[in-house]
């Protein structure tokens, strides 16, 4: 799957991974706010065979294929949220 991979001004390290062919109006615009102003960092091929620093590749393109778009969040942030700290 050929992707666009973003990173938003307002939320450090995380990444929203959108198919090639979609583009940010593809978006909901909460999400887009969330994120702030997008930067195109990187264009990736993704297939389940790719390695990822943070990601597993697997979950990217089901979530692609199920909402359109997949945001990756550091594991700190992760953490915070499942522990209900801030």
């Amino acid at each position: 799957m050929e992707c666009n991979i973003y990173k938003g001004k307002r939320k450090q390290d995380h990444y929203l991974f959108l198919p090639a062919e979609r583009t940010l109006e593809d978006v909901p615009e909460t999400i887009l706010e969330m994120l702030g102003t997008m930067e195109l960092v990187m264009k990736l091929n993704i297939t389940k065979e790719t390695v990822l620093a943070q990601s597993d590749p697997a979950k990217i393109i089901n979530v692609i294929s199920e909402k359109g778009f997949y945001i990756q969040i550091p594991p700190k942030d992760i953490q915070k949220n499942n522990t209900g700290q801030e």
